[in-house]
């Protein structure tokens, strides 16, 4: 008997260190031992349902931690705080690979609320584009030497794509249909999204009706690169509708006021690791809602990767989500622990910077900017680079988050295509470019 009372005593014990070191209490080496376990066992406590036990700041609520003990020396400046990426803590060369590309769980959805059921019309659209990067793979692989067998698959499998998408899409908008009466006041943005979807469709439809009338016989090389056109277009459609759902999604949430009871599944972008935009915006509801964003000053950069069409026209939006997957990990490892990053959409992220002033988050964003542009991918025999423009603005305290990231957005397309590789401050309706000297980023090389 006392050898249990002593065993439950001693476990007791250790689950409380781990518990006091994970919450930032003890000596920083241990905090840190603790961290990379933590990090180490995220995986298995996801699978097992335990996740919020380690994740830090789950609500995306800002720790009450002095902004000098959380900056790498590097970039930090006296009487300023905030985190970017120190040139001594740059991720390893080893590749990562961009996690699972199956159909990730969280579309295991409770339809419990109409917004859930807007981003179940997702589902096909999903599956859909993992097939379609699976047989663009296929044709780049035999890219100046298609054999006919190949194309034959290719083809097969394409009409197979397009035809399953139709009847799997089709079943689902009927459903949304019957709940068209739930949107309310919004009934509008219901009746935009059906007609979003009918669009998708018709798209769907179109390419199976040029497949009918290619020839994929006469020219091989010409019939590649036909597949592959036909399945660009289809996938810079289902971009434009998997954005359009999110943010109709988020839209309905907002105005019934359930933002606060989205499922922590939808938190997370399955592709890069961050937060998803549904994530962003529930963290920074919260954020509001504890009128953190009054108390703090607080900065938004938002990162688009320049010209990020070409490059998967290119090298395949296989390559393409590689990049996208170690840009994440960049990110995630410059942000300081108070700061919120996300993927905002399709190629952009956003950077939320707790504590700092313009100036700070000015320096932090170019630092990650040029620490991008001098990055080289290694894919087998291929090297390649990719630039990235950033805004930076300032919150207003007396601004709404839902504003702000629209006018962060917006304020994007005001700077010509042109001007890649540039950081861009918004000074009120003001767009000025910033000209700052070398900052110290250092060559890399990454395998993807």
């Amino acid at each position: 008997m006392l050898g249990i009372t002593l065993f439950i005593a001693l476990l007791n014990i250790g689950l409380g260190f781990l518990l006091a070191l994970h919450l930032g209490y003890g000596p920083p080496e241990w905090r840190e031992a603790c961290g990379d376990w933590t990090a180490a066992r995220l995986p298995f406590l996801r699978a097992h349902g335990s996740a919020d036990l380690v994740l830090s700041s789950p609500s995306g609520s800002l720790p009450e931690v002095p902004p000098s003990e959380m900056l790498p020396e590097a970039v930090a400046e006296e009487g300023d705080g905030g985190g970017a990426l120190s040139p001594a803590e740059e991720p390893a060369d080893a590749a990562a690979e961009p996690q699972d590309s199956g159909v990730p769980l969280i579309w295991d959805l409770n339809e419990k609320f109409v917004e859930t059921s807007i981003l179940r019309l997702n589902v096909a659209m999903l599956k859909s584009g993992q097939r379609c990067t699976k047989i663009d793979t296929l044709l780049r692989a035999c890219q100046h030497h298609t054999d006919q067998e190949t194309i034959e698959t290719c083809l097969r499998l394409l009409r197979e794509d397009c035809t399953t998408y139709l009847a799997e899409q089709s079943e689902a908008t009927e459903k949304f249909h019957d709940r068209l009466s739930e949107f309310g006041s919004l009934s509008a943005l219901g009746e935009k999204i059906e007609n979003d979807n009918l669009e998708q469709v018709a798209q769907v439809e179109t390419t199976l009706n040029n497949l009918g009338y290619m020839d994929f016989r006469s020219d091989l090389e010409k019939a590649n690169h036909r597949l592959r056109e036909e399945i660009k277009n289809l996938r810079m459609a289902r971009h434009r509708l998997h954005d359009d759902h999110e943010a109709a999604f988020l839209m309905v949430a907002r105005s019934e006021n359930r933002i606060k009871h989205i499922e922590t599944r939808l938190c997370d972008d399955p592709f890069t690791g961050l937060r998803s935009r549904i994530g962003i915006e529930v963290a920074l509801d919260d954020w509001w809602r504890r009128k953190q964003h009054q108390t703090r000053p607080m900065n938004g950069i938002l990162f688009d990767v320049d010209r990020f069409g070409a490059f998967n026209e290119e090298h395949g939006p296989l390559l393409g989500d590689r990049v996208l997957y170690q840009l994440a990990q960049l990110l995630q490892e410059t942000v300081g622990k108070t700061d919120l990053v996300g993927r905002f959409a399709g190629q952009r992220f956003l950077w939320m910077v707790a504590d700092v002033g313009p100036k700070k988050a000015i320096r932090n964003a170019d630092f990650l900017r040029q620490s991008i542009e001098k990055i080289r991918f290694l894919y087998k025999e291929q090297t390649f680079q990719v630039t990235t423009r950033c805004i930076v603005a300032e919150v207003d305290p007396q601004e709404d988050y839902p504003a702000f990231l629209e006018s962060l957005d917006h304020t994007f397309q005001k700077v010509e295509t042109p001007r890649a590789n540039r950081t861009f401050f918004r000074d009120g309706n003001k767009i000025n470019p910033i000209d700052s000297p070398n900052l110290g980023a250092e060559e890399r090389e990454i395998k993807i």
